[in-house]
């Protein structure tokens, strides 16, 4: 007697079929340009414990860390190097700039409002700006 199921596009024969609990794409769904950029960035701001020239330690983000090591491996004659650091710099200096402003804006609002409450304001005015 003559098997008549039915065998052809969408239907593969029984030995052809995936296995129960076996998934068609092994490897699963490659992950996305933005997953590895995330990635990158969690690994990039996880602290680095860093030795000065003084021999002290310090924690610096890892962003901090590799940009010092660039900077470092330029001063050594690394001319590419020093070009990049020196074209990261131009390109970040804006934006130091820009919170630096913000908070000097800031300071001399909490001034302003600490002098109409009739609050001494001399500690805050010899107060350094960038002890973050």
């Amino acid at each position: 007697m003559v098997d008549k199921k039915k065998i052809g596009y969408g239907n593969p024969p029984k030995h052809a079929r995936w296995q129960k609990g076996q998934s068609g794409n092994p490897k699963g769904r490659p992950k996305s340009r933005s997953d590895l950029l995330k990635d990158a960035a969690a690994i990039l701001s996880e602290p680095v414990r860093a030795r000065t020239s003084d021999g002290r330690t310090v924690s610096l983000d890892g962003l901090e860390a590799a940009y010092l090591a660039l900077c470092k491996k330029g001063l050594k004659g690394d001319v590419p190097a020093l070009i990049k650091a020196i074209k990261i710099m131009m390109e970040v200096q804006p934006a130091v700039d820009d919170k630096l402003e913000k908070k000097r804006q800031q300071r001399a609002e909490l001034i302003e409002t600490f002098e109409r409450l009739g609050l001494p304001t001399e500690a805050l005015r010899n107060r350094p700006l960038d002890d973050s």
